[in-house]
């Protein structure tokens, strides 16, 4: 089993190699025209498909690092259950998870594809749903239907710089990245890329055929027997409310139960939403 260091080095690795190659395929993108240029990317870019795909796979590796780093980090709730500044600095790292999410999120969206589309609109809807503030969420971070993608681009940009501050430099001031980890990282991610081009598919299908990212497919399922403010808001806040409260709580079996049941509900409904698409 890899150690927690370990794992800590590869998931800022994957992040790092996902903002390199994220500010070359950003050179060619353009928001006013997104499906076009992330079709040009490859195109028209040198070795294009190759920085496309770099980019797409360290992104999906960061994020599954995140969360399994994120994990490890529980067998020391003992010790940081004790020191207040320690608690603060748990609930302030367990927003990377959110964030990284929506960082992985908006990137299908901006590819503007019909995954990218319908990934849009559902987010759209669900925002409008939140009681009072949905209009202003929505104007504020998504926007597409009204004013395209320039808000979901920005939004990404911002987000990635927040995930980097919070998740690494501050993070990980105590914690070095050595060069083999980064080398290993990025040599993995290159051979990756270079045998499995980034997915990409036709705009323009019906909503309901379409699957969703992988990590969008048990609220996709969800929004199918549930309200939406209910399935796609409420439900998603459960583990981010439960993870962040591990170390406050005074029985942190409690919300560590909590998490455990809503990650194995979300697996299961996430594999009915697979097969119902496949």
């Amino acid at each position: 089993m890899l150690s927690f260091d370990r794992v800590g080095e590869m998931t800022v690795a994957a992040l790092l190699a996902s903002i390199g190659s994220g500010f070359i395929v950003a050179y060619q993108y353009e928001v006013a025209d997104p499906f076009v240029t992330s079709v040009a990317i490859e195109a028209v870019l040198p070795f294009g498909a190759f920085w496309r795909a770099l980019h797409f796979w360290t992104g999906q590796a960061f994020f599954l690092l995140l969360i399994y780093h994120a994990w490890q980090s529980i067998d020391d709730l003992p010790k940081i259950s004790k020191r207040p500044s320690s608690r603060r600095q748990w609930t302030v790292l367990s927003l990377t998870l959110p964030i990284g999410i929506f960082v992985l999120f908006t990137g299908y969206v901006l590819r503007y594809d019909g995954t990218g589309q319908a990934a849009g609109t559902i987010a759209e809807h669900l925002l409008l749903k939140v009681p009072l503030i949905g209009s202003g969420l929505n104007r504020f971070l998504m926007a597409c239907t009204d004013e395209g993608l320039s808000r979901v681009y920005l939004l990404h940009l911002l987000l990635t710089v927040l995930l980097w501050g919070i998740g690494t430099w501050y993070h990980t001031r105590r914690v070095i990245l050595s060069r083999k980890i980064f080398l290993s990282v990025l040599a993995c991610s290159i051979a990756v890329a270079v045998l499995f081009n980034a997915p990409i598919d036709l705009p323009g299908k019906n909503i309901d055929l379409i699957q969703g990212p992988w990590f969008f497919l048990g609220v996709q399922e969800l929004l199918r027997h549930f309200p939406p403010f209910e399935a796609g808001i409420l439900y998603p806040l459960v583990p981010v409310i439960a993870f962040a409260s591990l170390p406050w709580a005074g029985n942190e079996k409690i919300p560590l139960s909590i998490l455990i049941g809503w990650l194995v509900t979300y697996f299961g409904l996430s594999l009915a939403g697979w097969l119902r698409s496949a």
